[in-house]
């Protein structure tokens, strides 16, 4: 699951258009089904493909009951991914509920596959494999790191209080750390015969995917009061939350802490104790665009008054 991104280059195979969604399937699913058909275990990577297909469905059919359309799903060798219209990290209850969808779907295919097991005639092999697939790709997705489901979970906990580009931060620096710790025991398992390259490959990956999301969070703060502002005209009222500053402080700083889900208004309080002013973030906004991002609060406020 990720959010849109304009100019996406398609697969090479070119994209198909289904229920207004764009399907784009990258060339190299034919070239893994040969070499594992060519192995022998065509069948396992069927189901390890199509269960990574019933967890990407299922974030994709969850964002559109939040309102998120699906813009295009592309379907790669080790299954699909959705990338979804707006920016969802901006409502945390949307993005973890989303992010949460599909590990639950997995252990949801795991259990029927379970009962299968009990109560049906099917291959044991084949039905053992199933459910072991699912529920390893249920904890592998919960891992609290981007770009898995955890990590996404994560940032949905702390947005609340922090704000979606504090909480993002800190995201990423718990992927950083998990995406390190596992490149190094990759490594290690890898020259002691324990691993094949795909564990360090993957720290590798988890890396390059957090080091993407901190590049977001530059400019999350200003989505996210964007968004507001759109809800306010929309709403007419929203929920407040009184936030209280130093004059001295940077306005980027400040604006990095008001954006919860709720309406911030800033209470400017002087070395004496009292409120020299106020601020909603909407001003703190409009204050960062006309005197940069390193004004100090006290700035913006008089640039207000005049």
């Amino acid at each position: 699951m990720k959010r849109a991104l304009p100019g996406e280059v398609p697969g090479i195979l070119g994209m198909t258009r289904v229920f207004g969604i764009e399907f784009d399937v990258d060339p190299l699913v034919v070239v893994f089904a040969a070499l594992y058909a060519f192995a022998g275990n065509l069948w396992q990577w069927m189901v390890v493909f199509a269960s990574l297909l019933v967890h990407e469905a299922a974030h994709a059919v969850t964002a559109a009951g939040f309102g998120f359309a699906v813009a295009r799903i592309s379907v790669t060798p080790i299954g699909a991914v959705a990338s979804l219209e707006g920016d969802i990290q901006l409502r945390p209850e949307a993005e973890a509920a989303v992010a949460m969808s599909g590990p639950m779907t997995s252990l949801v295919l795991a259990a029927m596959g379970y009962l299968l097991l009990i109560y049906g005639n099917a291959d044991r092999g084949k039905i053992e494999f199933f459910v072991g697939a699912n529920i390893v790709l249920a904890m592998f997705n919960l891992i609290p790191a981007f770009p898995l489901d955890g990590g996404r979970v994560l940032r949905a906990l702390m947005t609340e209080r922090l704000g979606v580009a504090s909480a993002t931060r800190k995201a990423v620096g718990m992927s950083r750390v998990i995406g390190i710790g596992i490149a190094v025991l990759g490594v290690a398992g890898v020259a002691a015969g324990y691993f094949n390259f795909l564990v360090p490959a993957l720290g590798l990956f988890i890396l390059i995917a957090a080091e993407r999301e901190r590049q977001s969070a530059v400019c999350a703060g200003l989505k996210s009061v964007m968004g507001k502002r759109v809800s306010l005209s929309k709403r007419g009222a929203l929920p407040v939350r009184l936030l209280v500053a130093a004059p001295e402080m940077t306005a980027c700083d400040l604006l990095r802490k008001v954006t919860s889900s709720d309406f911030t208004v800033v209470s400017v309080i002087g070395a004496g104790g009292r409120e020299i002013g106020r601020l909603s973030e909407l001003e703190l906004l409009e204050g960062i665009s006309m005197l940069g991002p390193d004004a100090e609060v006290r700035e913006v406020l008089a640039g207000r008054k005049d």
